[in-house]
């Protein structure tokens, strides 16, 4: 266990993560912010591996689902415009859904019950097809999979209700979600590099891209899951947006997270609502708002977070936003959950100077 020494905290998290990739245990971007400035930033490893090719602070990843937090953040500017509320029923909005009483709260708060969209491709889709927000509708319509729970009876994370609040944005804004976020979000804020990116569906090639690597025993290797049997759904699911295929870099990352200690998008009332834990029908809480979990401690105060992990990616933006400390963490070579956290765990205990440990 390292102990906090007199060295500061930039010195420690950048001993820990050259540690780390010395081991080849971590190849990514890490940025730490204290008060909106940069006390460590890192890049270690490659963004493209055939190509060996290294990442630099500019490389652009795939959010995988840090992004619902973008979505989230589409629904609320549609609220403050007056085109939405949030108490809507979903089926006066997309006509073709097949659920009555779930509410756009409920899609944003996972509270909705809907069962998980990606078990239902799995077993009726064409996978020779990529598929859209529009298919997942469409086998919502067709298949009517039985709802987990009532609205509002529990919190289930739901990646299918994320999906319905991207195509819940075009349809009541007029605009592809793409354009929308970019118009909204992305070009206030000045975030040049951060985009709406389905890779395999629009056959795109963006510049300092970092490709995400599974390893696969068959080849022995890393290896994009492009070519790995059981990760086939990065291809046929690769139309689908709302949950997941915001792509950014760190520096527009850190804008993002400066911007949401501003009104510069949506009001302070509107902000303090997506970081407050949703309401259960029986008056419980649970730890999540609209985009955002929430998580309080004695230590670090209030922290509103959330990861993302799709086949090659572990991402993670945390914002302890009682102190304005950040951690923004990307990587593209697959790791294991639990070690992911558990360096999570110890770059937050470096950060709030507490004894930390390198995770094996």
């Amino acid at each position: 266990m390292a102990q906090p020494g007199n060295s500061n905290v930039s010195s420690q998290l950048e001993e820990f993560f050259a540690t780390l990739a010395n081991k080849q245990k971590f190849n990514g971007n890490i940025l730490v912010l204290e008060q909106g400035e940069a006390i460590f930033s890192g890049s270690y490893g490659f963004a493209d591996l055939e190509k060996s090719l290294p990442l630099t602070h500019d490389t652009v990843f795939e959010l995988a689902s840090v992004s619902k937090a973008f979505t989230a953040m589409g629904i609320m500017l549609l609220q403050e415009q007056g085109k939405i509320e949030y108490e809507d029923k979903v089926d006066s909005i997309l006509p073709d859904f097949p659920y009555r009483d779930i509410t756009v709260r409920n899609l944003l708060s996972h509270t909705s019950g809907l069962p998980d969209y990606m078990e239902l491709f799995a077993q009726y889709w064409d996978r020779t097809k990529i598929a859209t927000n529009a298919d997942v509708l469409e086998q919502l319509r067709v298949h009517q999979p039985a709802v987990l729970f009532q609205p509002n009876e529990k919190f289930e994370y739901s990646n299918t209700g994320y999906v319905l609040l991207g195509s819940i944005i075009e349809k009541v804004s007029g605009m592809s979600f793409s354009e929308f976020l970019k118009m909204y979000i992305f070009t206030p804020l000045e975030m040049k590099n951060t985009r709406v990116f389905n890779r395999r569906f629009s056959q795109e090639v963006i510049e300092n891209y970092a490709y995400g690597y599974v390893y696969s025993d068959e080849l022995g290797r890393h290896s994009l899951p492009d070519y790995v049997k059981e990760y086939d759904l990065v291809i046929y699911l690769d139309g689908i947006q709302g949950d997941g295929v915001v792509n950014s870099t760190l520096e527009d990352l850190r804008k993002w997270d400066r911007a949401l200690y501003t009104e510069k998008l949506v009001s302070s009332k509107t902000l303090q609502a997506a970081f407050t834990p949703v309401k259960l029908a029986d008056n419980s809480t649970y730890h999540y708002g609209y985009g955002w979990l929430i998580r309080n401690d004695p230590w670090t105060g209030k922290v509103v977070y959330h990861g993302g992990g799709w086949p090659g990616y572990k991402n993670w933006l945390g914002r302890y936003i009682d102190v304005d400390k950040t951690i923004i963490y990307l990587t593209n070579v697959e790791q294991d959950r639990e070690f992911t956290l558990a360096v999570l765990e110890a770059a937050e205990n470096i950060l709030f100077r507490r004894p930390y440990r390198i995770p094996e």
